[in-house]
Order: C-alpha cells, then structure tokens, then sequence
C-alpha cells in the first residue's frame, strides 16, 4: 500500500484574525483581585505601572507629533476590535475629544458570563489619565457608563 502523502500548513500568529476579547476578562479578574486585596489605592497605582510601561512609546510619538497621533491610536483600537461605528473622535484647537457609544469589552464580558468588577472604570480612566500626563497633556473624564462603558473624555495641551 502506498504511504500517505501528509500536507504541511505553515501558519503564523500573525496571518490569524486577532481579537483580544478574553483579555479584558482576564484583565479585569486581575483588577478585582488587586482591588480586593488593596483597595482602590492598589488598583490606580498597578493601573499607573500598567500604562507608565505599555504607552511609553506612545507618549513619545504623541510630544513629538501632537494629538492625531493619540487619535489615530484610538482608532486603530477599535477597528482592531471591529467596532469602529462605536467610536467617534474630534480634535478641536487643542483638545482630542474621544466619544464611546458603548464598550466592546463591556459587552463580551457581560454576554461570556462575566460581570465587569467595580474597578474596570479605571482600565479608561487612570490609564488615559497616566497616558495623559505622560504626554504634558491634561485629562477629563467626562462621562462614564458603568452599565454599558459607554463614555466620553478629552485629551488637552
């Protein structure tokens, strides 16, 4: 009988779709846990080292090249998450003002069964506020729907 010919498919991270959905499920089983055991204190200051590591480069390119590049990065976000429609941003004179009709990952952790800890505020709004002062720029939170992450903030020179 003549052996079987076995095809090889080579495949990288990268050629697949990337959605990081689960992510915010993990991420904010994290949060809980360090809200938990530290408080709100210890949810804004892991929160701080969070985003003082991750946006480095981002506030680099943001000092260097001005608010459509903070612009651009949120709207890369969302069309990575496939929710563009829910975005709306506006740049005004000196202020980025970024509008969320509702969260994705509000929304995937509520079908999946996860109910959002009393922390997941602050994965918007210390981080944004982290991002903010690294970048020289000022911060406002100006509205925040717990229920469906819906919200509105603004960047400011």
């Amino acid at each position: 009988m003549p052996e079987k010919e076995h095809l090889k498919i080579e495949r990288k991270a990268g050629d697949n779709k990337y959605l990081h959905r689960d992510f915010h499920v993990s991420a904010d089983i994290g949060i809980g846990y360090v809200g938990e055991l530290y408080g709100d204190q210890g949810v804004k200051e892991y929160l701080t080292q969070y985003a003082e590591s991750v946006h480095k480069p981002l506030a680099e390119e943001v000092k260097k090249s001005g608010l459509g590049v903070l612009e651009k990065y949120f709207h890369d976000i969302y069309a990575a998450e496939e929710c563009e429609d829910r975005l709306t941003t506006r740049i005004s004179g000196n202020t980025l003002t970024v509008s969320i009709s509702s969260c994705p990952a509000t929304e995937f952790m509520k079908k999946s069964g996860h109910t959002p800890s009393v922390w997941y505020k602050q994965t918007t709004e210390t981080v944004y506020a982290v991002l903010a002062k690294m970048c020289g720029l000022s911060f406002s939170m100006k509205f925040y729907d717990e229920d469906t992450g819906a919200a509105e903030f603004t960047f400011s020179k």
